[in-house]
């Protein structure tokens, strides 16, 4: 619609008080492996030691019979270094006079914090699901749960020697069935160990709710239906109704969970008890006796349950750290990082798999 000059030039444009997001992808294995992260305090790398084999001295005996004194060496040490993931927030001494005051819509540093909070959950997302653990690359899911086809080594051991640290990997996969998830699933397995999370694509979640809804029950209660949010499993949900199609699916009672960064036509068996993010908070003084970094929280979450990046009141996760806002000589603005500090570890990666290649 063309307006008038008179009108245009007395009229200012609206301008919505909230940024839209149309690019961040949510990752709950993501959001649910930081917000259950453990410290690395100290120490230039992560060592994990492991029994990779049982020992073959000993055994039964007869009356007075010499027993065995021979002591056998079953344990080795995986080692894992810290990575390192960043996002820069720069903001320019003049736009930041110029955001304020009675003209200021959206606060201009908060923006900048968002996007790029968000921006670095998606970089950690990729790095959860692809990293090869080569270089500054991040280790990942990826090469835990495998079984040497694309990753020779695991914690810097090699698995054709050390074969107990073998994920569970099937390529090649095809055609998504119950028969094959409960084989993948019998193989990771171990005791009481069992997945705690099955991870999968949206197309390849509703391709498992096609295999369930032919022979679908479900039963209600006046206290509602599980759901699921951004971070795991909430018991209760408010109110129920008819329904068509899950909200939830289980496999033997372990979630079965959609994430928009799980790799295209992959479906991974994840045991959180043995794979998570080790964090490292970083400290510092700066010659002003300031903090250098601080602690970041996750204050809020996007509808796609990303975190906006920005202090709050929710317990900060380990690794996630704010270097404060710097000024260059040679530039009026203020610049700061987002940082991730740790790695993606697992203890057992026996009790890891994945499926690739699905339809």
């Amino acid at each position: 619609m063309q307006f008038s000059n008179d009108v245009t030039q007395v009229t200012r444009e609206l301008i919505v008080p909230k940024v839209y997001d149309q690019v961040t992808k949510g990752s709950p294995l993501l959001m649910l492996i930081l917000q259950n992260a453990k410290g690395w305090k100290s120490g230039i790398k992560y060592d994990v030691p492991i029994q990779h084999a049982d020992t073959t001295n000993g055994g039964v005996t007869g009356l007075a019979d010499a027993l065995d004194t021979n002591r056998e060496n079953v344990l080795k040490t995986m080692a894992f270094e810290p990575k390192m993931a960043y996002k820069p927030v720069v903001i320019a001494d003049l736009e930041r006079v110029l955001n304020s005051g009675d003209e200021r819509i959206i606060d201009l540093v908060e923006t900048e914090f968002d996007i790029q909070g968000k921006s670095l959950s998606t970089l950690m997302a990729q790095y959860l699901y692809n990293g090869t653990g080569v270089g500054n690359a991040w280790d990942s899911l990826d090469n835990a749960a495998d079984d040497s086809t694309n990753y020779a080594s695991y914690g810097g051991l090699a698995r054709a020697t050390y074969t107990k640290l073998k994920g569970y990997y099937l390529a090649a996969a095809g055609a998504l069935t119950l028969n094959k998830l409960a084989t993948a699933y019998d193989a990771v397995e171990i005791g009481q160990d069992a997945p705690t999370v099955l991870v999968t694509t949206k197309s390849l979640w509703s391709t498992y709710e096609g295999l369930l809804t032919p022979t679908q029950r479900m039963n209600y209660s006046g206290n509602g239906y599980p759901r699921m949010n951004a971070f795991g499993m909430v018991p209760k949900a408010e109110g129920f109704g008819a329904n068509a199609g899950f909200n939830v699916l289980h496999f033997r009672g372990t979630p079965v969970v959609k994430d928009e960064q799980c790799p295209s036509g992959r479906l991974y068996l994840v045991n959180t008890n043995y794979f998570g993010f080790k964090g490292i908070d970083l400290t510092g003084i700066d010659e002003n006796g300031k903090k250098k970094y601080e602690q970041l929280n996750f204050k809020n979450t996007g509808s796609d349950g990303t975190p906006l990046g920005v202090p709050g009141r929710i317990p900060s996760t380990k690794g996630f750290n704010f270097r404060v806002f710097m000024s260059p000589v040679n530039q009026l603005t203020e610049v700061g990082y987002l940082l991730y500090q740790g790695n993606f570890i697992s203890e057992m990666p026996r009790t890891q798999g994945q499926m690739r290649d699905l339809t």
